[in-house]
């Protein structure tokens, strides 16, 4: 999520503007400006609703326009995520999703109707306190005419999907970093969301990606293969405050959670096995990363008193084939050190310093 205020943007419950990496030149990087209709996908956007007045100030919020898909009758509809569309379980059917979103108004917060390329139709709400969500997801109805199928730079999907596993590459189109690739890092994460506003969210059943691949305002955008066809794999909706390490829900979550499905306009080639991780060129075997996730399961209470811990997640060990156990952390501290065991079950335990977490 993006916030605007006075001119100035920020980072969902963040403080400062963070840098991000650069896409190469030759994309079209215009994502964040009003798009000739029908636009394409992976552009700025989000529900003409989402602003509030604090202290007599004006903040707006916007995300990414993700993919489109489709549900059991053709009805056609974007997806992105509930705080982009929904803004946090408050929007009502009807209401109107612009392209750009208000972030991006040179007179803030500016509402025009006129920009309306969708209205908001439904979400899967996101739950605040102990209970656990899968995702953060949302879609709204397409205007006739207005949207394209096609994401930005990306290009036609497939139909199908793949299932995210250590080692797969991925790229994304959003409307922060533009298009973006990288490596799935770690799968069946368990990680706090803070959402702002005193708003915490538990989710479990994620993925990982390091590395500068998304950033505040790419909360929508939709993850895919790196191929020539590429397939859906999931939903990015939050990540850390250094931009360093990103999370996203499993594609086929939200498909099942919205009763939907992809939207292709060319056929994925084969299902191949993951690219190789890069700890000694081995493939991590899914058995074993089943196997793991059932130690992680076994000792997550204990690993999340580590202090400072704010996740788990099952990633890449450092031997080939081998899977290890991450604890994710506000800071790295000498305490979390000192009380994190080496080893659970006999699987290790690798400590990654993220920062807080928070709704992208």
């Amino acid at each position: 999520m993006r916030i605007h205020t006075t001119g100035v943007a920020f980072g969902a419950c963040m403080l400062a503007i963070y840098a991000v990496a650069m896409p190469a030149s030759a994309h079209n990087c215009h994502q964040k400006r009003f798009q000739s209709r029908p636009i394409d996908l992976g552009v700025s956007g989000g529900n003409i609703n989402a602003f509030q007045t604090i202290g007599g100030r004006q903040f707006c919020f916007d995300g990414t326009l993700g993919s489109m898909v489709q549900d059991g009758d053709g009805n056609k509809f974007i997806l992105s995520n509930n705080h982009v569309l929904a803004d946090i379980n408050s929007a009502a059917p009807g209401e109107l999703i612009v392209q750009p979103g208000l972030a991006e108004k040179a007179i803030r917060c500016n509402q025009v109707p006129g920009d309306a390329i969708a209205t908001f139709s439904r979400d899967v709400t996101v739950v605040f306190g102990g209970s656990d969500n899968t995702i953060d997801a949302a879609i709204a109805a397409v205007d006739t005419g207005d949207v394209n199928p096609e994401i930005l730079n990306i290009g036609s999907i497939a139909s199908t999907i793949a299932t995210p596993a250590p080692g797969m590459r991925v790229e994304k189109m959003g409307r922060t970093t533009c298009l973006t690739s990288g490596k799935i890092a770690a799968v069946a994460v368990q990680v706090i969301v803070d959402y702002g506003s005193g708003r915490v969210a538990n989710f479990i059943n994620q993925i990982l990606i390091n590395g500068h691949f998304g950033g505040p305002g790419d909360s929508g955008s939709l993850i895919v293969t790196k191929e020539a066809c590429p397939q859906a794999v999931a939903l990015l909706f939050a990540g850390s405050r250094n931009q360093k390490h990103t999370f996203a829900n499993p594609i086929s979550d939200v498909l099942s959670g919205l009763n939907v499905s992809m939207v292709g306009g060319c056929s994925a080639a084969a299902v191949e096995s993951p690219d190789p991780v890069e700890a000694g060129n081995a493939e991590i075997p899914k058995d074993a990363v089943n196997s793991t996730k059932a130690v992680r399961d076994r000792h997550h209470d204990e690993l999340m008193r580590i202090p400072g811990a704010v996740g788990t997640g099952i990633g890449v060990g450092d031997q080939p084939g081998q899977t290890a156990i991450e604890v994710y952390l506000k800071k790295l501290t000498p305490e979390a050190q000192a009380a994190a065991p080496k080893t659970v079950e006999g699987v290790p335990v690798r400590l990654i310093e993220t920062g807080g977490v928070v709704a992208y």
